[in-house]
This record gives C-alpha cells, sequence and structure tokens, in this order.
C-alpha cells in the first residue's frame, strides 16, 4: 500500500489500488453503475440545464448550474458547479453560454448521472 506523504497529497480527488498489473489511479467516486438506470443523453443533460436558466437570460449562473446538478442527483451540487465553471467558462465571465454548454454536457456525462 502507499504510504501518506507530502508527494501523494496532491492525489486528493484519486485513490490508489494496487492489483497485480495495474498501478494506475482510480477515481474515488467509481465508475458508474452499469446495472439500474440509464444514463442521462447530451440531449438530456442540455435540456435539463436550459430549465435551471431561472432568469432566463440564456447563460447558467453558479447557482442555477448547483441547482441544475442537484437535480440531476448530485450528492456535491456546489462542487459539481465549481468544477463545471472552471471545465467550461471559456471567457472566465462565471457564466456558462450557449457556446460553452457543450463542455459543460461533456463534464456532467463524465460524472454519470442516471435518469430516474
Amino acid at each position: 500500500m502507499f504510504e501518506t506523504t507530502t508527494k501523494n497529497l496532491g492525489h486528493d480527488l484519486f485513490r490508489h489500488h494496487e492489483r497485480a498489473n495495474d498501478h494506475s489511479p482510480k477515481p474515488i467516486f467509481g465508475n458508474p453503475c452499469r446495472d439500474g438506470p440509464p444514463l442521462f443523453t447530451k440531449t438530456q443533460l442540455i435540456r435539463e440545464f436550459r430549465l435551471f436558466d431561472s432568469n432566463r437570460d440564456g447563460r447558467l449562473s453558479r447557482q442555477e448550474l448547483k441547482n441544475a446538478f442537484n437535480s440531476l442527483g448530485s450528492r456535491l451540487p456546489i462542487y459539481r458547479a465549481v468544477v463545471g465553471l472552471y471545465v467550461a467558462d471559456e471567457n472566465g465571465d462565471g457564466y456558462i453560454t450557449e457556446d460553452e454548454m457543450a463542455k459543460l454536457v461533456q463534464y456532467a456525462l463524465s460524472c454519470g448521472y442516471h435518469v430516474d
């Protein structure tokens, strides 16, 4: 097993698992469940995010993103909103516009949310 040292503390989102031939980092939250309800599609996620544009200004604020991720079933909606902004907000204005929506959707797809 790995010892906790200052050298590997930077891997806060990854946990190392030792296996016979696999020493690569694995996500803490795991992969999406293969059984159960289907995963959201790109089209469904776009529709879901647009529903949370509460002031209808054509862009999503951090609060609107938090509400959307909460609706998707995130256990950490504020974290998902902050990371979503970091990943998708290309111009750095603090909002996700239609032009930036594809990157936000790609991030949300990587989270593995299931349709209820």
